[in-house]
C-alpha cells in the first residue's frame, strides 16, 4: 500500500492557510518527502510526523519554496538525535548547488550526527527508489523563462515532472510546470494525477484530465486568491474522468 499526505499545498506566495507544496509518500519501508520550502520542520510537527522518521528527501528544483527549508530540517534532525542516515536525491545539474547552499548553512558533515548521501538523477533513465516504488523524470518548461540568465548566473535549469510508478500503478507528480503541454509529458495511462494549479487555466486542466484520464487528480501548489476559483470550476463541471480533489494541508490518502 502507498499513502501520500499533504504536508504543505500552497503555491510560492506565502499563506497563513497553507504551508509551500510539500508530500510525504509512505511506502511499507520508508518515508520520502518531496520538497522541504520554508518552515517544513514546523509543517510537519503540525503534522505529528517525527522528523527523523523520514528517510529520503527528493528536490524536485531549485525555486526557494521548494528548496529552502532543506538547510533547518537537516539542522532539525541533528538536534532530535538523529543517527541513521538521510538520503537527499536532485537532478544532477542540481547537487552542486545543493551542497554548497548546506555547507554555506553551516551543515559541515563532520559536526552532523548522521550521514547525509547526494543521489542523483538523469532525465529519461529510470531512478529505483526502493523495491516498492521507481520514477522516471523529463524536463518541462517551467525554467524556460530563465534560459536567458543560464550563462550569466550558472543557474541550474533542471525543473522536471515525475512519472512515478508503484507495482503496475502510475503516479504523474507535474510538479512546477511552465504550460498546459507540459501535463502531456508522458503519454503512458496514469492512475493519479497531482498537478499544480498556478501556472496553469482551468480548462486547460480540464482538457488534460479527459486525455490522460486519471481515476484520481489531486490539485497543489494552489494560490489563495485562486482557491474559490478553483472550487466554482469543479462545482460548475461534470468530469466523467474520475475524482477530482482540491487538497489541503494535511489531507493523507491511500492511492493504491
Amino acid at each position: 500500500m502507498l499513502k501520500i499526505k499533504f504536508i504543505g499545498t500552497g503555491s510560492a506566495k506565502a499563506s497563513l492557510k497553507r504551508n509551500f507544496t510539500s508530500l510525504l509518500i509512505n511506502t511499507h519501508s520508508e518515508k520520502i518527502l518531496i520538497d522541504c520550502g520554508e518552515g517544513i520542520s514546523r509543517a510537519l510537527l503540525q503534522q505529528n510526523i517525527e522528523l527523523n522518521s523520514i528517510d529520503k528527501i527528493i528536490i524536485s528544483h531549485l525555486h526557494s519554496d521548494h528548496f529552502a527549508g532543506l538547510a533547518g530540517l537537516l539542522t532539525n534532525f541533528k538536534l532530535n538525535g538523529r543517527t541513521k542516515p538521510v538520503n537527499i536525491i536532485s537532478h544532477q545539474l542540481n547537487l552542486s548547488f545543493i551542497k554548497n547552499f548546506l555547507l554555506s548553512s553551516f551543515i559541515i558533515p563532520e559536526r552532523m550526527n548522521f550521514e547525509i548521501l547526494f543521489e542523483e538523477f538523469f532525465y529519461e533513465k529510470e531512478f529505483i527508489i526502493n523495491d516498492d516504488l521507481k520514477f522516471l523524470t523529463r524536463q518541462n518548461s517551467h525554467f524556460d523563462k530563465y534560459k536567458i540568465y543560464n550563462e550569466s548566473y550558472k543557474i541550474s535549469p533542471a525543473s522536471p515532472s515525475f512519472l512515478f510508478t508503484h507495482l503496475d500503478k502510475k503516479i504523474f507528480f507535474t510538479s512546477d510546470i511552465g504550460s498546459a503541454n507540459d501535463l502531456l509529458l508522458f503519454s503512458e495511462p496514469i492512475d493519479t494525477l497531482l498537478c499544480e494549479i498556478t501556472h496553469i487555466h482551468l480548462n486547460e486542466l480540464a482538457d488534460a484530465i479527459k486525455k490522460l484520464n486519471p481515476s484520481f487528480t489531486y490539485l497543489i501548489h494552489i494560490p489563495d486568491e485562486k482557491e474559490k476559483e478553483i472550487l466554482d470550476f469543479l462545482a460548475s463541471q461534470t468530469f466523467d474522468n474520475g475524482q477530482i480533489v482540491l487538497t489541503f494541508d494535511g489531507l493523507e490518502v491511500k492511492v493504491f
